[in-house]
């Protein structure tokens, strides 16, 4: 990480989006709002849907921010992503400072803020201020997503197969039953490795993929885990990427009925390969450039659900370009 920098002639000019909606926000309501009155400076705006997103950012384009705080989920910092890459209201890109306010906060975890958001909004409040405290930056290249059907999106965290399987039980059987944030993630996440490592298709079902990596076909097989991120961490510190090439999009896969589940996993999860964590047994990971998949079933980037119409035409993934993070 390096010092934060603004451009020679800059100031801090900070724009705030809040989705109160969101999981930490929905639970503390008002909370920041008490905070930024006291600032009437700060271009401040509430978005609950990627329509207020797209909105909100073309005014502070025009109004010049060259510093824009989220206090969301993974989902609206996706739906900022998407406006600020395919939409691009500013003539300058701004900086970004994530704050933890959604339920997984999985790119807030990474590139974010750590810690409490009221106390984090006040360090950024008296750095605009005073120009005091440690600010840091952290550069990330984007994902581009296109999946047939949809408009294009940008992100940080593509899943398929058992992770947007993941996504649609927790939603529909434990974010509206008192089990949302970590402990129906928790439960989330061992019920999916359960049914892995036990292969019982009713708690996991494989999904049948054909991979083109970098105009290559790679596989063409039945999946039980597929991702892509541009994250260094996923939540609980997992870094499941063992790749050693030289490309922005982090790939990583687990094919149906891979062998040496149990001796595998907890290595491959930090990063670490063995020997028996080979493509020979089913387990795939590298950093590309670019990634076509042909897939029937439902695939999710930030925790937002897609359905291919077709999976006769690409979900294609490519780098979209880099965005730098402010850390204070």
């Amino acid at each position: 990480m390096a010092p934060a920098i603004l451009e020679s002639d800059s100031r801090p000019r900070i724009g705030v989006l809040t989705n109160p909606l969101s999981g930490k926000n929905h639970q503390r309501p008002g909370t920041l709002s008490q905070i930024l009155n006291e600032y009437p400076e700060v271009l401040r705006r509430e978005v609950k849907t990627p329509e207020d997103v797209h909105e909100a950012l073309v005014e502070f384009g025009c109004r010049n921010i060259n510093i824009l705080v989220i206090s969301a989920g993974d989902g609206t910092v996706q739906a900022v992503l998407t406006v600020l890459f395919h939409h691009h209201p500013f003539a300058l890109q701004p900086q970004l400072i994530v704050l933890e306010g959604g339920t997984t906060n999985m790119i807030g975890g990474d590139v974010g803020v750590s810690g409490k958001q009221d106390k984090a909004l006040r360090r950024i409040l008296r750095w605009m201020q005073t120009g005091s405290g440690s600010v840091t930056t952290v550069q990330r290249p984007i994902l581009r997503l296109q999946v047939p059907g949809y408009g294009v999106k940008y992100g940080m965290f593509f899943g398929a197969a058992g992770i947007s399987q993941g996504i649609q039980y927790y939603r529909k059987k434990l974010h509206n039953k008192r089990l949302h944030g970590y402990p129906g993630i928790c439960m989330t996440l061992v019920r999916h490795l359960w049914g892995i490592i036990r292969r019982h298709n009713q708690l996991v079902s494989s999904t049948h993929i054909k991979v083109v990596i970098n105009k290559e076909l790679v596989h063409k097989e039945d999946f039980m885990l597929l991702f892509v991120s541009t994250l260094d961490r996923l939540f609980f510190d997992l870094r499941p990427f063992w790749g050693k090439e030289n490309g922005p999009l982090r790939f990583t896969a687990v094919r149906s009925r891979a062998g040496y589940l149990l001796q595998v996993l907890p290595f491959l999860a930090r990063g670490r390969s063995r020997d028996k964590g080979s493509e020979e047994n089913g387990y795939y990971s590298c950093n590309v450039h670019e990634i076509e998949l042909y897939i029937a079933d439902s695939v999710a980037l930030d925790g937002e659900i897609y359905t291919p119409e077709s999976d006769q035409k690409p979900t294609s993934l490519r780098h979209g370009g880099n965005v730098t993070f402010l850390q204070i």
